[in-house]
C-alpha cells in the first residue's frame, strides 16, 4: 500500500510539474511573441522629410493665403476677386496668369505698371509691388490660384526663392 501511495504521489507530482512547465512555456511564448500588428504597413509609410516638416501643407497655405488676401489684396480686387471697380483687373477666372502661374507671383512681387489685358479687357493702372516673405507670397499666390473659379495649383516656397534668384 505504501508503494502504491508513493507511486501515486510521485505520479501526481510529475504530472503537476509537467503541467506547470507547460503553462509557463505557453505564457512565455505568448509574452515573447507579440500579436500580429501589421508591422509591414507601419514600416512602409514614408518618414516625414525635413521639407515636409518645415513647410506648411497646402490647406494651411490656403488659410494663410486667405488671411493675407483679406488684409492686402481685397481692397482693390474685391472679396469675390472681380475687382473693386471697373478700373481694377479681376483675379476671378483670370487668363492673365492661368497659363503661367509665375505671372501672378511677378505681379505681386514686382508690381505692374502699364497696360495689361485680363479676360479680354485692357487695364492701364499701377499695382504696387507688395513686399512679402517667400512663405507669404507662396501662400497668397496659392490662394488666388485656387479661388475665384481659377484653375487651381500650388506655388511652393522653393519656387518663390527660385523666382527671386532669377532662375
Amino acid at each position: 500500500m505504501k508503494s502504491t501511495l508513493l507511486t501515486l504521489i510521485v505520479g501526481c507530482l510529475l504530472l503537476s510539474a509537467c503541467n506547470d512547465q507547460s503553462q509557463t512555456n505557453t505564457q512565455q511564448t505568448t509574452a515573447e511573441t507579440p500579436k500580429n500588428t501589421n508591422v509591414s504597413a507601419v514600416t512602409e509609410q514614408p518618414a516625414v522629410t525635413p521639407k515636409q516638416a518645415s513647410e506648411p501643407q497646402v490647406d494651411e497655405r490656403l488659410k494663410a493665403g486667405k488671411d493675407i488676401y483679406d488684409k492686402r489684396c481685397k481692397a482693390c480686387h474685391g472679396a469675390d476677386g472681380m475687382g473693386a471697380n471697373d478700373s481694377l483687373p479681376p483675379l476671378a477666372k483670370s487668363d492673365y496668369f492661368s497659363e503661367d502661374k509665375m505671372q501672378l507671383v511677378a505681379s505681386i512681387a514686382k508690381g505692374i505698371r502699364g497696360q495689361i489685358t485680363v479676360n479680354g479687357k485692357t487695364y492701364d493702372g499701377i499695382m504696387p509691388a507688395l513686399p512679402m516673405k517667400d512663405e507669404e507670397l507662396a501662400a497668397v499666390s496659392t490662394y488666388v490660384l485656387n479661388m475665384f473659379d481659377n484653375k487651381g495649383g500650388e506655388i511652393t516656397v522653393e519656387e518663390i526663392a527660385a523666382f527671386r534668384a532669377g532662375k
